[in-house]
């Protein structure tokens, strides 16, 4: 077959699996506070409890896709399966039955997830093996990611459905949908790996591997300047510009547009130059048009909406380039260490979105604790300023820091040229 259409393929799954996201991040709180009238102290506890069990499946995960003693395809038919289930447990139901109904469904989605995406993104690893064509197949996969997180936003907005009207729906959509990719990747998409004889020493490998480091200390950083203002977004909109719940939709659907329409761009970019330099120009763009939220004042809609086109412009890079690297320090680690651990380097990617996202969290909602921080009423000052600094000016930082880091890895075309003819 093509290998077009195999990379296809093996992208499409990556747009049911984005469907859910947004519902689960930002609409299973409030559901299950307004619905079914749950304390919001209790389900924090709850998501805080699931989301620890999230990070620790990660690595286990990718050890066990590597020992590849059940084939990955397994796997994923497993996680798919498991994530649709918990999802309609989650979203389509009239009463909860039981105490703990929340952990147990709101966990065995998250495992189900994690199932489902350390051994896709190992399989992808494997498909290609040329420097450019592993950012297009990257590129192709967060299209597809994009483009559901897209459909999540925009159909119930067209449609002019209210936030609770919408989940049966995006269930429906993410459910359909995501059965049919599985049952098509199974079919058409190979997976040539072979059974291995890696061990826990892998782990302690990974920790001799300094291009390895390098890079997951880069990423990291960078996941924290993503996640904070993803966390204080709605805040920032209501309290600090004064938009509503309607502004805030349109922003994160125009956000996520220009993300869809940066992708090709950045691939294209790619071509030119190395991986490393277009990650680089992208960061410092995105430091360069963020700056200007630092000017924004009550009522800035508009100059909000133009800046989060820019921004999101940049993202598309953030969103491709890094696992395309990660796929080329697989082969480096392959080459040092004669051994194959494609589950375990791309858990750390999945591992350190989450940890950043717990860290993050912890620190912005204590902190907005200690400020007496209140909703629904008329900020204090040393909130507002703090709303600038983590929203904002943390993140533009910390964007510039990674770039100076990006600075000092090695990563380049010749090389993995190099390493490849070597294996």
């Amino acid at each position: 077959m093509n290998k077009f259409f195999v990379n296809l393929f093996y992208a499409f799954p990556a747009f049911s699996f984005a469907i859910p996201t947004f519902p689960v991040m930002i609409l299973l709180p409030t559901f299950y506070s307004e619905k079914f009238g749950l304390e919001i102290s209790f389900i924090g506890i709850v998501l805080f409890i699931a989301r620890l069990i999230d990070i620790i499946t990660d690595p286990i995960m990718g050890w066990i896709s590597d020992k590849n003693i059940i084939p990955r395809k397994f796997w994923l038919i497993c996680g798919g399966l498991l994530a649709i289930l918990a999802l309609n447990k989650l979203f389509i139901i009239d009463n909860i039955p039981y105490k703990n109904y929340l952990l147990i469904w709101i966990s065995i989605l998250y495992i189900g997830w994690t199932m489902f995406q350390i051994p896709y993104l190992s399989l992808g690893y494997d498909l290609e093996s040329d420097y450019f064509a592993r950012t297009k197949l990257s590129a192709m996969r967060e299209f597809f990611i994009l483009l559901g997180l897209f459909i999540s936003l925009g159909l119930p907005l067209f449609l002019e459905m209210k936030s609770f009207e919408s989940l049966e729906f995006l269930v429906n959509v993410a459910s359909i949908s995501g059965i049919t990719g599985i049952i098509i990747l199974l079919i058409f998409v190979p997976d040539n790996l072979k059974k291995k004889k890696n061990t826990l020493k892998s782990f302690s490998n990974l920790k001799k591997n300094l291009r390895f480091k390098q890079f997951i200390s880069i990423f990291f950083v960078n996941s924290l300047a993503n996640v904070l203002p993803m966390l204080l977004f709605s805040f920032f909109i209501t309290d600090v510009i004064g938009g509503n719940d309607f502004e805030r939709q349109k922003i994160l659907f125009v956000y996520f547009l220009s993300a869809l329409i940066g992708i090709p761009f950045w691939t294209k970019f790619s071509k030119f130059l190395s991986k490393k330099n277009t990650w680089s120009i992208s960061l410092i763009s995105a430091a360069f048009f963020f700056s200007f939220v630092l000017f924004i004042d009550h009522g800035d809609i508009l100059a909000f909406i133009i800046i989060s086109c820019l921004t999101g412009f940049c993202l598309g890079a953030d969103l491709i380039i890094p696992p395309s690297i990660q796929a080329d320090i697989t082969d480096y680690h392959k080459f040092k260490f004669k051994e194959d651990i494609s589950g375990v380097t791309f858990s750390s990617i999945t591992f350190l979105n989450k940890f950043s996202f717990a860290l993050g969290s912890i620190f912005v909602f204590g902190i907005l604790g200690l400020l007496d921080f209140q909703t629904n009423t008329e900020i204090n000052f040393s909130s507002k300023i703090f709303l600038f600094f983590s929203y904002a000016f943390l993140p533009i930082i910390l964007k510039i820091f990674c770039y100076f880091m990006l600075k000092k890895f090695e990563s380049s075309k010749d090389d993995l040229l190099e390493i490849q003819k070597k294996l």
